[in-house]
């Protein structure tokens, strides 16, 4: 039987899990992992590797799952260790799909992507949220002329893209420019080629970063590859998703065009280690907790460091599950190194940490 949740819960959710409906989500639970009362949950029907570090699920949803539109993606929860941790993932295969797919590739200390590379199972059953995201497109009024440019796991939502402008008949001209690290990194290199292949309208060029091979486009964004590839880039709608460094470079270049974007930033692309004037006191309101941080770290990372695990996602800024009232007390934006004023607002405890004493509403 699953161990009774007395781990960081507030007194709201010690009441709230002796509610009806909690109870009939426990037991509908023990009947089958995959039944809910209103959750979204998918058992993993297949697994696929798609690089030498990236691998792609394949889910068999439950009825309360609503399904997404291309480009989106999805809060996807696993348990490790005893404890519920949540992640964004784009999904990968198109909305029509009976099976939707989310690919991961494995992150240097991600905790949830290598679990799901290393550990998750055929038979496994995992938690998603709703669907979300502005990085999308309709296929019903689609331009003549696109540009796919991505780079690294970025490829995810435009591989989504892809698959469902080849379903929808497209009739127009999309060009992608892939920029992986080595050929064995490129992620879905087989079902690139093929939808290459089916589609008159597609041309994939492939670009290795780091490591050139025989065949293949070696290098970085440059002028002398833009005119090359894309001689009437002015002329197209841009779709651009990979890494902070990539994005800076592309859009250089794409002053004149309109474009439609996703950054994610990685972990190690967010400065997280301060010089510190010393601990500092941090009340949580709801749980009746006083804690001491060091402002050195985020202050979601220092919380998880001593046992105390709020809501969290992306873990990068992007899907906001972090978000937390500030009663009281100041934070710096680690991102952009901008101090919040001293008083009541809401800050991302994954991109904030500590100045002064806090009050935060957790």
């Amino acid at each position: 039987m699953k161990a009774f949740p007395f781990t960081y819960n507030t007194p709201k959710e010690y009441w709230n899990y002796f509610q009806p409906t909690n109870w009939l989500e426990f037991v509908l639970g023990e009947i089958s992992p995959l039944y809910s009362v209103s959750t979204a949950k998918a058992k993993v029907i297949a697994i696929h590797s798609e690089s030498a570090d990236s691998k792609t699920i394949v889910l068999r949803t439950n009825r309360h799952w609503k399904g997404f539109q291309a480009g989106q993606h999805v809060p996807v929860t696993v348990e490790i260790a005893g404890r519920r941790v949540t992640r964004y993932y784009s999904l990968s295969s198109a909305p029509s799909a009976k099976n939707p797919t989310i690919t991961v590739k494995r992150q240097k200390g991600g905790l949830v992507s290598n679990f799901i590379n290393d550990r998750l199972q055929v038979g496994d059953v995992i938690e998603l949220g709703a669907a979300s995201g502005e990085f999308t497109i309709d296929p019903s009024s689609v331009p003549d002329k696109l540009l796919l440019i991505a780079g690294g796991s970025g490829i995810t939502p435009i591989h989504s893209i892809l698959k469902t402008l080849a379903e929808s008949n497209y009739k127009g001209q999309a060009k992608l420019l892939y920029f992986s690290r080595f050929k064995e990194d490129i992620i879905f290199f087989q079902s690139f080629a093929e939808l290459e292949a089916s589609n008159p309208w597609l041309e994939v060029k492939h670009v290795l970063t780091d490591v050139p091979a025989p065949g293949y486009e070696s290098g970085f964004l440059t002028t002398e590859l833009m005119n090359k590839f894309v001689p009437d880039l002015k002329e197209r709608l841009v779709y651009l998703c990979g890494p902070a460094p990539l994005q800076t470079s592309a859009k250089e270049f794409l002053k004149d065009n309109r474009v439609i974007s996703e950054l994610f930033l990685l972990p190690n692309q967010i400065q997280t280690n301060y010089q510190s004037n010393g601990p500092v006191e941090v009340v949580l309101l709801q749980s009746h907790k006083t804690v001491l941080l060091k402002g050195e770290k985020s202050i979601l990372e220092e919380l998880e460091e001593q046992g105390i695990f709020p809501p969290s996602g992306c873990r990068m800024g992007i899907c906001h599950t972090c978000t937390c009232r500030k009663a009281s007390g100041s934070v710096t934006n680690i991102k952009d190194e901008t101090m919040s004023d001293s008083g009541e607002g809401n800050i991302q405890l994954c991109l904030s940490r500590v100045d002064e004493k806090l009050e935060l509403d957790l």
